[in-house]
């Protein structure tokens, strides 16, 4: 498949996987935060949950283990044609699921992660956090976000903010791509900036789980 020809109409971007010079992957600094804290509880919340059940990521576009065409089609034009890929490309139920847990979902940590994330960028208003927990040959296949699902929700003509940030120091296996970025060697709180329309990817081929976290939303 030629990437460029296949996607390049609907996520505008340079689509020059040798290309150098390039501002795919702003590095935004260090969150400062509790990160082994907030691990272990994100780690003890996966226990006894079902990542391929949970509505979440993926596994949201699947009902009763096949399919949700209805939802997928309720989707925009640019996600349909992704979806499309993915499948082609093998995305499965068994590779493409993680635990994800979203804002109060969080407890006690929420909002102070909120609040650190603001002591570093300022007020970011209709903030969404999210934090990811990727178990061994888990992975987020190549995609590029639009953040249109977000803009439908909470605001018009406003630019999103999105940041990624690390919530444990990488290891081995751990793989985190952002246009011709590829990030490692990082420490827990390192913080990058994902742009809309950039095609990335994050994937854990190691042993142990690979833990990040993103929060989007509006910076006054």
């Amino acid at each position: 498949m030629n990437i460029k020809e296949e996607l390049g109409g609907l996520f505008p971007w340079h689509y020059d996987p040798l290309k150098r010079d390039t501002n795919d992957c702003p590095k935004l600094g260090h969150v400062a935060f509790d990160y082994k804290g907030l691990a272990s509880f994100v780690q003890e919340m996966c226990k006894g949950q079902d990542p391929k059940a949970s509505g979440k990521g993926w596994s949201a576009y699947y009902k009763d283990g096949k399919i949700n065409q209805e939802k997928i089609n309720g989707r925009d034009t640019q996600f349909k044609k992704l979806f499309e890929t993915w499948l082609k490309s093998n995305w499965t139920l068994d590779n493409s699921c993680f635990y994800e847990f979203q804002d109060e979902e969080l407890g006690d940590f929420y909002k102070p992660l909120l609040e650190a994330y603001q002591n570093k960028f300022g007020e970011i208003s209709s903030s969404q956090l999210r934090v990811y927990v990727k178990p061994p040959m888990t992975a987020l296949g190549l995609h590029a976000d639009t953040f249109g699902s977000y803009q439908r929700q909470h605001v018009k003509q406003e630019s999103v903010f999105r940041a990624l940030t690390f919530v444990e120091d990488w290891e081995w296996g751990h793989y985190t791509m952002i246009g011709n970025e590829v990030c490692h060697q990082y420490n827990a709180g390192d913080t990058v900036q994902i742009k809309p329309n950039v095609l990335h990817c994050v994937g854990n081929m190691g042993f142990n789980p690979q833990i990040t976290m993103n929060i989007t939303g509006v910076r006054q």
